[in-house]
């Protein structure tokens, strides 16, 4: 066969192949690239995603296919959608494996029709970091709802070894002054004391973190005991009150009850509940005088309906002195054992102590012993040297152990003091002897001492207890002169200062002599 072949002047004409086939003939043009107007909104260029979820989203032309590759081979597709027809917006999101590199990069393209964009995308960004499996993440205690014995929780579980454990409040912070812990050998555990003031419904977020990233989160509901916010302010521990009328007061939740507990788990006889005001509450009580020196009481509170307090509290009672009261009942003489014979005090206030007869009251006199000469000049007329004996500002008793005490402001001077003791029946009125005259004892040993004045700062001057109107200073029980009248207080007073001007002109007699 003789093939013959004609040339004729090329002509252009559009690239178009054709092909018999069977018949038929198929045609196919060559594909166009067309215009996307793609924009990639997110992930934004660098960023760092939230989590392992990525959302892909934008716009591009109204009803275009968009595709999501691993690269721009677009061998791995990661996703696909389309776009709105009216605006164009589209959105996909990728799921990253938790074992995914941190350091990711997409390429976003589409096609409209039979065209691929030619304005692909491609976008790097960065994943949080690997998150390691929590599996074994767990809280063990408290357990749900619990009801605790104890405002101390011990929380603990399980976890990741290397991680850290975080209590957190419903607000995502950490409670206040706990500490995070380490998961050792998966195990884990923190203690912590809630206040009592704290409410008793708590609700805790346990969280475990691992490499920086939480690994884990566990609610944890329970309930605590109710607050001990119950408070004794007085009497104090251990003290011995002043009298036996004993205040006991202090401090707990307003509304609440509190009960004052005998020995026997009683209230004390003849007292009920006390409602706290305010914060406050107090019960005043007095012991008879059977009752022992030693004393404890339970004191309880209740808030509504729980106990939210209970302390027990020793304390002591003053002894009970029964002071010798038959008429021929004799009285030791006093004896004065601070200031010493001699000593210097310093200051304005000078504290007197002695021993005496137990239940016997003192009578302290103290003069200037540049004046002990003219008592004794005159001895005739003692009211005039002791016409205004001043108060004392608490009574002299000589207590069950035989000891008194009471303090004196005084000027500066050279001073001598005495004492002698009385007996006052339980009426307040003076023991008699059989000769009907009160029961006194011989005065003390006198005592000589000076007074210097201490350097005293302006804003804090020294406050005087006791003072004499005349330049003498005396001091009895409480109501000594009502009981035996201010003028046998004055005779008392004025016979113990003529024994010491006496005992003064002797020594001076003596001293004479011997030059």
């Amino acid at each position: 066969m003789i093939t013959k072949f004609s040339w004729r002047r090329a002509v252009a004409v559009p690239a178009v192949l054709t092909l018999a086939l069977g018949g038929a003939l198929l045609s196919t043009t060559a594909a166009q690239a067309a215009v996307g107007n793609l924009v990639v909104s997110n992930p934004a260029a660098a960023s760092t995603e939230a989590d392992r979820s990525v959302t892909v989203d934008g716009t591009a032309v109204a009803g275009a296919n968009i595709r999501v590759f691993a690269d721009s081979t677009t061998t791995t597709l990661l996703a696909s959608t389309t776009t709105d027809r009216t605006t164009g917006a589209f959105s996909a999101t990728i799921e990253y494996a938790d074992d995914a590199p941190v350091n990711q990069s997409i390429y976003v393209t589409g096609d409209v029709g039979t065209s691929g964009f030619s304005d692909p995308v491609t976008r790097a960004f960065n994943l949080p970091a690997a998150v390691t499996p929590v599996e074994n993440f767990s809280v063990t205690s408290p357990e749900l709802d619990e009801q605790l014995a104890s405002r101390t929780v011990t929380f603990s579980g399980t976890g990741n070894s290397g991680s850290s454990i975080v209590l957190e409040d419903t607000n995502g912070n950490p409670l206040p002054d706990s500490n995070s812990v380490a998961v050792v050998d998966g195990q884990w555990s923190i203690q912590y004391t809630y206040p009592e003031t704290a409410d008793r419904n708590q609700i805790v977020h346990v969280t475990q973190i691992t490499g920086g990233v939480d690994t884990g989160n566990i609610t944890s509901a329970f309930v605590l005991p109710q607050g001990q916010t119950l408070v004794i302010e007085t009497p104090a521990e251990g003290t011995t009150t002043a009298t036996r009328t004993v205040t006991f007061s202090g401090t707990g939740n307003s509304g609440s009850t509190v009960n004052v507990l005998g020995a026997d788990g009683n209230r004390l006889p003849g007292t009920g509940a006390i409602t706290v005001v305010d914060g406050q509450w107090s019960l005043d009580y007095t012991y008879g005088d059977d009752a022992a020196v030693a004393q404890t009481v339970r004191v309880t509170q209740v808030t509504g309906g729980a106990g939210s307090g209970d302390v027990t509290r020793a304390f002591n009672l003053p002894a009970v002195v029964v002071p010798p009261t038959t008429p021929d009942a004799t009285l030791d003489a006093p004896v004065i054992t601070s200031p010493t014979e001699g000593q210097v005090v310093v200051g304005d206030q000078v504290t007197f102590t002695g021993t005496g007869t137990p239940g016997s009251n003192i009578l302290l006199a103290v003069i200037p012993t540049d004046q002990l000469d003219e008592l004794q000049a005159a001895e005739g007329d003692m009211s005039s040297a002791a016409a205004e004996p001043a108060d004392p500002s608490d009574p002299i008793v000589v207590d069950a152990d035989g000891n008194w005490t009471v303090t004196l402001a005084l000027t500066p001077d050279d001073y001598t003091a005495a004492a002698v003791a009385f007996l006052l029946d339980e009426n307040g009125a003076p023991v008699l002897d059989a000769a009907g005259q009160p029961v006194v004892s011989d005065p003390s040993a006198d005592v000589a001492f000076s007074v210097i004045a201490a350097v005293v700062p302006a804003a804090a001057p020294a406050t005087p207890i006791v003072t004499g109107t005349t330049g003498l200073a005396y001091t009895g029980s409480e109501g000594t002169e009502a009981a035996i009248g201010i003028g046998a207080a004055v005779l008392l007073l004025g016979s113990t200062l003529m024994v010491l001007a006496r005992r003064r002109a002797k020594l001076s007699t003596t001293d004479v002599a011997g030059e």
